[in-house]
């Protein structure tokens, strides 16, 4: 980064001040004029950054060694006297532990910019200062706007002392940290800050470099990062793998902007490509390529980011993406395409009906989607503790990515084995033959569970008393139950069952009338269909 653009009044200086025997040199930033020949680095920083307060680190031997010279060549300069921050040796954990404390009170508390000047660190305090940097940038919400520098003397030539400028590798530490917070959280805003942030660096150095070679372009990578994240967090499933309208993925876009950034990151700051590696193995697996999630690579992509969910810890998300793209194994394209304009949410809702009726897993998956949606507020008996949750969550998502798009009896079960409940107030030894055998189609055998009168001064209270009462009879077997009687009652039903996992149904009629010899019209009612309950 070129120096001479980024000399600017800083509000604080931070020096270390050792025992050693310092040499006159003159120091110089960049192209800018050198200061004046001085023994103390922090002098020459002091004059040529302009700053206002000046605070030395410095051990008690030090201060005796150095103060009155220190404080006497500031004078000459009409800079500011210096503030002595007397630091213990560092000879045990204690003394250590105090010299991180130290430090770390004056790089906060600044409303303008800190110079941290590490030239004269004393044995282990450059690295405690990366440390306390590192620590401060992480935990503070607004942290002081940091610049660090280092008086290479060893560099000097003619006795010109240059002044290197690290702070770009702060920069390096706040970027990897908020991708690591990406990669293990999926939270993409503050990466994709850091990422503009450095981009803009970057830029910056290019140009005042003399535009060698390619701009560097993290601003679309931050861009695509802004994107990918916010539909992560949001579950936005379409616009996450298929995009929207003429619009890639988000997905996809961020892998093209990576890539792209990746070329320039190694040129201009290599130990950052590594990490976009990371970034490339976290979304590939989620670009299908299409418009609609239909074939293996839909399939393939929904099963992706269910282990991505997973992996992040985020089980609600992971469930709720299983759920889904298990319902698109018996969905037709216009079912397969989440916010888009031609959507069909007939057609979803039909091959939803079609996994709840036919298969089994889809009913325990749905189980555990609502034991966590409802956050344990449903009865002992159809909750998990924490262990036991994530335990279920992890044989879903394993499950799925195994999953075949073409379902067979043998690979996922039809429910035949199961019990077809009928909660009502018809005995099924009465249904006419078509019920029945609607019924027999979905479940190898029929049982009756009557369905309770409900008082009609009832309470809210009551009704769900005598939910549980009827729910505690239902065999574990149970994949499918005719629920129809009182409403109240009814509701309260079909949200236990459906928590378990299993299929409400209601019994659907036309009336068929008829006339009889004496002239009198008879009605009956026929049976039509079982049509499901939607989720409560």
């Amino acid at each position: 980064m070129s120096e001479s653009s980024r000399v600017a009044q800083v509000t604080r200086l931070v020096t270390f001040l050792g025992t050693g025997n310092y040499q006159e040199t003159v120091c110089q930033f960049g192209s800018q004029p050198p200061a004046r020949q001085t023994r103390y680095i922090g002098r020459a920083l002091a004059e040529i950054f302009n700053a206002k307060e000046i605070v030395v680190l410095a051990t008690d031997q030090a201060v005796i060694q150095h103060r009155s010279g220190l404080e006497e060549s500031l004078r000459e300069c009409n800079l500011p006297t210096p503030c002595f921050v007397r630091i213990p040796m560092g000879e045990n954990a204690e003394e250590r532990w105090e010299q991180f404390r130290l430090l770390k009170d004056q790089l906060r508390g600044c409303v303008g910019p800190v110079m941290l000047d590490v030239t004269h660190g004393f044995r282990s305090q450059p690295l405690f200062a990366a440390s306390i940097v590192a620590f401060v940038r992480a935990i503070d919400e607004r942290p002081s706007e940091l610049r660090v520098c280092y008086a290479a003397f060893e560099a000097r030539r003619e006795n010109i002392t240059p002044i290197w400028e690290i702070t770009e590798f702060i920069g390096l530490l706040d970027w990897a940290q908020a991708l690591r917070m990406l990669l293990r959280t999926g939270r993409a805003q503050e990466a994709a800050e850091e990422t503009e942030r450095l981009g803009r660096a970057l830029a910056k150095a290019w140009h005042d470099g003399g535009k060698q070679g390619g701009r560097p372009n993290l601003d679309a990578l931050g861009k695509s990062l802004r994107e990918f994240g916010a539909d992560l967090e949001t579950l936005r499933t379409g616009d996450l793998l298929l995009g929207r309208g003429s619009m890639n993925s988000s997905a996809s876009r961020l892998l093209s902007a990576t890539q792209e950034a990746k070329e320039h990151v190694a040129k201009y700051a290599p130990p950052l490509a590594d990490i976009l590696d990371r970034v490339v193995a976290m979304v590939e697996p989620l670009v299908v390529g299409g418009k609609s999630l239909s074939g293996e690579s839909g399939r393939t992509a929904v099963a992706a980011l269910a282990d991505l969910y997973l992996r992040l810890g985020r089980y609600s998300e992971a469930i709720a993406t299983v759920r889904e793209g298990w319902i698109n194994l018996y969905a037709s394209d216009a079912a397969l395409c989440p916010g888009a304009a031609n959507f069909s949410r007939t057609e979803r809702c039909q091959a939803e009906t079609t996994a709840r009726q036919k298969d089994k897993h889809f009913r325990t998956i749905g189980h555990r989607r609502n034991d966590l949606l409802h956050a344990q507020y449903q009865p002992m008996s159809d909750v998990q503790d924490s262990r036991g949750i994530i335990r279920s969550v992890h044989e879903i998502v394993t499950k799925f990515a195994k999953a075949r798009a073409v379902q067979t009896d043998d690979a996922f079960g039809d429910g035949r084995s199961s019990c077809f409940i009928n909660l009502s107030n018809h005995p099924s030894a009465k249904w006419e033959q078509a019920q029945t055998k609607a019924a027999r189609a979905l479940a190898e055998r029929i049982e009756d569970i009557a369905f309770p009168a409900v008082p009609p001064d009832a309470d809210e209270k009551a009704i769900e008393a005598l939910a549980e009462e009827c729910v505690a009879k239902v065999p574990p077997e149970t994949s499918h139950a005719l629920v129809q009687g009182e409403f109240t009652l009814t509701v309260e039903l079909v949200r236990r069952l459906q928590a378990r996992g299993i299929s409400c149904l209601a019994a659907t009629s036309k009336r068929e009338v008829a006339e009889a010899a004496d002239g009198r019209r008879v009605s009956a009612f026929a049976f039509v269909r079982f049509r499901a309950y939607p989720e409560l």
